[in-house]
């Protein structure tokens, strides 16, 4: 079932933006991108020219980039405290701007794009089942399907899946809803996008600069379909965290970011450990459904996969109960000591 014009699925390009991540052990998004073969344009990882050479191969196009170029479009989007030196580090903003232009230059009406530590999707709940109803349906491809229909049945520029590890004040059935998009998210490229800015929270701005701008248009969530990434390395951005990085975020919007501090250490170099919120009103624009028949068959098929999961989910939890029953309801094995 598509819910996507055929002609537009077809000219989605997916972006994989990645950074300093060169084997293919380090980048679990590559293990998605076969779903979208024949669905989508054809997966392509966008690198600095510099790290190019250096990038373990999946059969998908490396897409590289000039790090002049990437220099030169930072130094006029740059949003931290300290100004970008040359040769230094750039963040990923300049990676998503470029991904956005190739589009553009290819000729596509949107871009899919993907961080490239994605562990894992699934559907309503990162359990087991709902990770069998991403795939039961077509995985990255349905995703892919699901997120360019909302962008063409609302008014959201910016329409991304829910981050697993993000913890929502109150569980969503919602279809979408104003949010913000981190890591999975389609993005309508050509008249009327916002240029990117960073290097840190670069999609908390660009959803925000949708959200808040005097234009129509907004940023989306769909809190039914869900990804997790990978959380053990400290390579591509995670290795430049420190207690600067949600600094500009509350200077930016003041009204929307809240600063705090957790911890006394960030990533064990002895500086504070820096938190942000954002305001549950952050993003100002509200969404507008333009196409109901659209929006209304993604809400019907929607509640047929929370169907799927919640029968998946009571066998998976009843196999677990059974299990575990069966253990405690063994004898003791010779020897061992009984309490009296």
């Amino acid at each position: 079932m598509s819910f996507t014009p055929e002609d537009k699925l077809s000219r989605i390009l997916p972006v994989v933006i990645s950074g300093g991540r060169r084997t293919l052990k380090q980048r679990p998004t590559a293990r998605l991108l076969p779903d979208l073969h024949g669905i989508t344009a054809d997966p392509v990882w966008a690198v600095m020219d510099e790290d190019a050479a250096d990038y373990e191969p999946d059969g998908h196009e490396i897409a590289a980039y000039p790090r002049a170029w990437a220099e030169e479009y930072a130094a006029a989007h740059w949003t931290a405290l300290k100004p970008p030196e040359p040769g230094g580090f750039l963040g990923a903003f300049a990676g998503r701007e470029y991904a956005c232009r190739l589009a553009e230059e290819r000729g596509y009406w949107a871009v899919l794009q993907l961080d490239d530590n994605i562990r894992s999707i699934s559907c309503f709940r990162h359990r087991a089942a709902g990770v069998r109803v991403a795939a039961n349906h077509g995985g990255m491809g349905m995703y892919a399907d699901i997120l360019a229909a909302l962008v063409l049945s609302t008014n959201g520029r910016m329409v991304g899946a829910f981050l697993g590890s993000v913890s929502p004040n109150r569980w969503s059935l919602k279809v979408s809803r104003p949010g913000f998009p981190y890591s999975l998210f389609v993005e309508q490229v050509g008249p009327g996008r916002e240029n990117w800015f960073g290097p840190f929270e670069d999609d908390i701005i660009h959803a925000y600069q949708y959200g808040s701008s005097a234009s129509p248009a907004t940023a989306l969530v769909v809190p039914t379909l869900i990804y997790t990434k990978e959380t053990e390395s400290k390579t591509g951005m995670r290795a430049k965290y420190n207690h600067e990085r949600a600094v500009p975020l509350q200077r930016l919007f003041p009204e929307s970011a809240k600063v705090s501090v957790h911890k006394s250490h960030s990533n064990g170099r002895g500086g504070p450990r820096v938190f942000h919120t954002m305001a549950n009103n952050a993003i100002r624009t509200p969404m507008i459904i333009t196409d109901q028949e659209r929006y209304q068959r993604i809400a019907a098929y929607l509640m047929t996969l929370g169907r799927e999961f919640t029968d998946l989910y009571r066998q998976d939890v009843r196999a677990k109960v059974s299990k575990r029953a069966a253990r405690y309801s063994e004898p003791p094995s010779a020897g061992a000591s009984s309490v009296s």
